[in-house]
C-alpha cells in the first residue's frame, strides 16, 4: 500500500515522531524512503554553505540509520517552497505516501507566513500522513494505525479514503466509521431522514470490511470538525482518515473548512487521501 514513502525531514525536532511511524509503515509494505529537506529560497541564512552542509550531513546520518533498519533510502536537498517540492518529488518518484509532522500552527502565524502542512495537503495528489508534534498549543493524544477512524460524507471525494480505511482495517484492532449530519444536510433532507439514510450508508460500507474487527458505525449531528475529534477521543482512535478533493485549478484553492480544522487541531495521526482525478 505504501511501498515508497517521501518523508519531510526538515526539522530535527520532528524526526523522532516521524521515524516512529516507519515500523508500522514497514508492516504495511513500505520498502523505500526518500528523505527530503527543503531550504527556503528567500531565507538567506538557509542558503549559506555552512547551513547546506549541515543539512546534507543530517540527511546522510538519517539515511544510514534507516538503511540499517532495512529500508532502501534516497535523499533530496532542495531549495524552494517545501509543499511544492515535496509534492513534486512524490509525484516524480511514484510514492504512495508523504509523511510530515504537524505542529498545529497558531492562526495568526499561519496567516502571516503560511502553513507548509496545509499548503501540501491542498496541493498534492499523493496521500499525506500527518503526525502531530508536541507543542505549547496542544498535546498529542495518540499516534499510529492501531485504531482507525474514517470520517466520510459519502461523496466522490471520500471514496478513496473509504477504500484505504477498509484496507487499513485489516491490520487494525479497531475500525470506526462516522458521518456527521450538519445543519445544511439536516435542513435539506430533514433531520430524521438524514440520520436514517446515513446509518444505511454506513452499514453498507461496514459490510465491505473483511479480515479485521467488525466496524463501529456512528452517525452524529453537529459541527463536523469538532464532532470528528470528539468521536475519535471517545473511541480511543489513534488515526483519523479523511478524503480530500483531487487536484484541479479551481477546487484546490480551498481545502474545505472541515479538513482544515481537523488538520490544524490534530492531536492524533491524520491520513488525508485525495480523490482520483477521474472521480471529479
Amino acid at each position: 500500500m505504501f511501498e515508497h514513502v517521501v518523508i519531510a525531514a526538515h526539522f530535527s525536532s520532528a524526526s523522532a515522531p516521524l521515524f516512529e511511524s516507519l515500523k508500522e509503515l514497514k508492516d504495511r509494505g513500505a520498502r523505500e524512503l526518500t528523505l527530503v529537506d527543503v531550504l527556503r529560497a528567500h531565507d538567506t541564512a538557509q542558503q549559506s554553505e555552512e547551513h547546506r552542509t549541515a543539512a546534507q550531513n543530517r540527511l546522510e546520518e538519517e539515511k544510514t540509520e534507516l538503511q540499517r533498519a532495512g529500508f532502501k533510502v534516497n535523499i533530496e536537498l532542495r531549495t524552494g517552497q517545501p509543499a511544492h517540492e515535496l509534492s513534486t518529488i512524490a509525484r516524480a518518484r511514484g510514492a504512495g505516501l508523504i509523511l510530515i509532522g504537524s505542529r498545529g500552527e497558531h492562526y495568526f502565524r499561519e496567516f502571516m507566513r503560511g502553513s507548509t502542512v496545509l499548503q501540501l495537503v491542498r496541493k498534492t495528489t499523493t496521500p499525506v500522513l500527518l503526525e502531530p508534534i508536541e507543542a505549547e498549543i496542544r498535546k498529542v493524544s495518540a499516534r499510529g494505525f492501531d485504531k482507525v477512524l474514517l470520517a466520510t460524507d459519502f461523496s466522490v471525494h471520500a471514496a478513496e479514503a473509504e477504500t484505504m480505511a477498509l484496507e487499513l482495517g485489516k491490520q487494525a484492532t479497531k475500525l470506526v466509521f462516522v458521518h456527521v449530519v450538519e445543519d445544511e444536510e439536516a435542513e435539506e433532507l430533514g433531520s430524521e431522514h438524514a440520520v436514517r439514510q446515513a446509518r444505511e450508508k454506513l452499514q453498507r460500507l461496514a459490510e465491505k470490511a473483511s479480515g479485521g474487527p467488525e466496524p463501529v458505525t456512528r452517525v452524529e449531528q453537529g459541527l463536523a470538525s469538532r464532532t470528528i475529534a470528539r468521536v475519535a477521543e471517545e473511541e480511543g482512535c489513534t488515526m483519523i482518515v479523511l478524503g480530500k478533493r483531487g487536484r484541479s485549478p479551481v477546487r484546490e484553492l480551498l481545502l474545505g473548512s472541515t479538513a482544515q480544522a481537523v488538520v490544524r487541531n490534530a492531536t492524533r495521526s491524520i491520513l488525508m487521501v485525495p480523490a482520483k482525478l477521474g472521480r471529479l
